[in-house]
């Protein structure tokens, strides 16, 4: 019986070409810590002072050629008498105010 040369060769391709396709595998598992890194993102939690000064700051950013006009306006309904109160509207907000405090 002859044994070419071709055929250990042949039987080493065989083993590393199983060899990578183990190392590959072992490469592609990821251990549960890295898994459990991936799924974690970063996040910021402001409190809620932060969060009224955003509002206040925002508001702040509105024009206030708007805002100066709005006060003229009123002011000229409470000289001339024409500015009237909803008292209901008014017991509703204050309610409403009152619930957010409490909780």
């Amino acid at each position: 019986m002859k044994i070419s040369s071709t055929t250990p060769h042949y039987m080493n391709q065989t083993y590393a070409n199983q060899a990578n396709a183990a190392n590959q595998n072992l490469k592609s598992q990821k251990t549960t810590d890295e898994v459990a890194n991936e799924t974690k993102a970063d996040s910021i939690n402001f409190s809620d002072r932060t969060k009224d000064l955003q509002k206040i700051t925002k508001a702040m950013e509105n024009d206030p050629i708007d805002r100066k006009k709005l006060v003229a306006d009123l002011k000229q309904q409470v000289e001339t008498n024409q500015y009237t109160v909803n008292a209901d509207t008014v017991a509703q907000r204050m309610v409403g105010s009152l619930m957010d405090e409490v909780g």
